[in-house]
């Protein structure tokens, strides 16, 4: 009889079962890392566009209430409305562009009442901006006959 047993593992055994379930666990590692990233991503992306639909609620109210601005520049309704945002988002507006009859732009000097411009809100990490382009209309004068028709 000799001194070596054949029941047991040799080193190479052992080795080799260590390197395949160290390579598993960096996989599963790998893919939650990823999961959570994807997942920040997504709630960041689903509240910004909940924020967004109420930036343009908001704009929406401020322009009822006989705000309409010709020609507005870039941010000037998102300086004029409140919109409580939560931390690491930001909220921006482009400059407004008029709309003419024919839907094409018009140009500033001949604004006819009808704006469309994109709200922005977006996280501070960079991983979610939504964008919502909308239209103004100036709100109707009911002195004018053409508003109560």
């Amino acid at each position: 009889m000799s001194g070596r047993s054949d029941a047991g593992e040799t080193l190479v055994e052992v080795l080799v079962t260590v390197v395949i379930l160290g390579l598993a666990g960096v996989a599963v590692a790998g893919g939650l890392a990823l999961s959570a990233r994807a997942s920040d991503m997504h709630r960041k992306e689903t509240t910004g566009g909940a924020y967004v639909r109420s930036f343009a609620e908001a704009i929406q109210e401020y322009v009822g209430a006989d705000h309409y601005r010709d020609c507005a520049g870039a941010d000037f309704y998102t300086a004029k409305v409140t919109l409580a945002l939560p931390s690491g988002f930001t909220a921006s507006q482009d400059k407004a562009l008029s709309v003419g009859p024919t839907g094409a732009a018009a140009t500033c000097t001949t604004d006819p009442g009808i704006q469309r411009v994109t709200l922005h809100v977006a996280s501070s990490d960079g991983r979610a901006t939504e964008s919502l382009t909308v239209l103004l209309r100036k709100p109707c004068d009911p002195s004018v006959a053409a508003c109560t028709a």
